[in-house]
């Protein structure tokens, strides 16, 4: 037993620990932070709140606004948006409400002119399809009539 009333090994326990805080502090008084991204501020936040107060860690009100009016069907959507090529998501946030208001148009004309050509497509097929059965039977009828008037 050493002059405090504890045994040597409970010495040397509290001397380690006490020059493990104090290298911790001075570590922490002379690294700087690093810089903070989004959310960071909120977890480090909720480290220096007790049991009872990290219940109730949340988003800014500006995410919690964001994500509340999100469904699922918009999120896939946005997913879907986010996964564009950087320089297509680039050039349609340089625009201005009235230009994506015409692009939704445009997308409307192009999709439009799409299914007019494939119903003029169809048209066109059919049209050649009905020619030549016309022409078949045409070509038939007259070889037909030839065999009844007796001829070939």
């Amino acid at each position: 037993m050493s002059q405090s009333g504890r045994a040597p090994r409970e010495d040397q326990h509290v001397c380690r620990r006490a020059a493990t805080e104090g290298v911790g502090e001075a570590l922490r008084q002379r690294v700087p932070l690093p810089t903070r991204g989004l959310g960071e501020d909120e977890v480090r936040r909720a480290y220096d709140l007790d049991d009872e107060d990290r219940k109730v860690m949340r988003f800014p009100r500006h995410m919690r606004t964001l994500l509340n009016s999100i469904d699922e069907d918009e999120a896939v959507k946005i997913k879907a948006l986010l996964n564009l090529d950087p320089k297509t998501v680039a050039w349609i946030a340089d625009k201005n409400p009235r230009e994506l208001k015409n692009l939704d148009g445009a997308v409307e004309f192009v999709t439009s002119s799409r299914t007019a050509a494939k119903v003029l497509a169809w048209c066109f097929v059919t049209a050649a399809t009905a020619f030549g059965l016309v022409v078949t039977a045409a070509k038939n009828g007259m070889d037909l009539f030839q065999i009844f008037r007796g001829g070939k």
